[in-house]
């Protein structure tokens, strides 16, 4: 009997690095320069439009604040999974990022993302951003966790009408320090991800990171 050889199941490909498919991104202090970007986007993106007139480019559309934070949340849990691979085999580095993240858990990427969203309530927030908008139904969705977005007009002085879109983090039962801004949680994540990798004493951010400031 002929063997079909679209049964054969294909062989069992081992993880490895991804380098060669970034752009050109080799060390976590490059991805740290792409959030601090994305942050200084969301700051050059008007906050405000005139109510019902034409965009005049992309940063005038009403809803780019919303996609450069989608983006920006997105980074924030890709240093994730680089943080843990830049720490993994290094038995010092290990060692500090237990002190600098007390509670962390280096055992495997899952229970590393895992451990950090507890310890960090901004990696959180941008792991329930990006779960969301990666699924269209989540299978455990953190009950008390929700992003309120509304629109705002403001009347001005001459009669015009100005649009504002606005996003709040909003967990339930943990008071002031679960609620906020979006865009300041972010622009807060560039400097805790700063702190945290100087802290630990990632390789790299003289070459990669000297010159930028968050």
């Amino acid at each position: 009997m002929a063997h079909d050889p679209e049964q054969v199941p294909p062989a069992p490909v081992s993880p490895r690095d991804a380098s060669d498919r970034t752009l050109g991104l080799i060390n976590i202090w490059q991805v740290l320069r792409k959030l601090c970007w994305e942050v200084e986007l969301l700051r050059a993106i008007p906050e405000q439009i005139p109510l019902g007139a034409r965009p005049r480019d992309i940063l005038h559309v009403q809803d780019t604040r919303l996609y450069a934070a989608i983006n920006a949340a997105s980074t924030n849990i890709a240093l994730v999974d680089w943080l843990y691979h830049s720490i993994r085999d290094d038995r010092d580095l290990i060692e500090r990022a237990k002190v600098v993240l007390a509670g962390i858990q280096i055992d495997s990427d899952t229970n590393f993302m895992r451990s950090l969203r507890e310890i960090s309530k901004i990696v959180n927030a941008c792991h329930q951003i990006c779960s969301a908008n990666k699924h269209f139904h989540l299978r455990r969705p953190q009950q008390d966790f929700k992003i309120m977005v509304g629109e705002i007009v403001l009347e001005q002085a001459d009669g015009s009408a100005q649009l504002a879109t606005v996003a709040h983090v909003v967990q339930n039962g943990v008071g002031q320090d679960g609620r906020g801004s979006v865009d300041s949680m972010l622009a807060d994540s560039a400097r805790w991800w700063e702190d945290v990798l100087s802290r630990i004493g990632i390789p790299g951010r003289d070459l990669h990171f000297s010159t930028f400031h968050v």
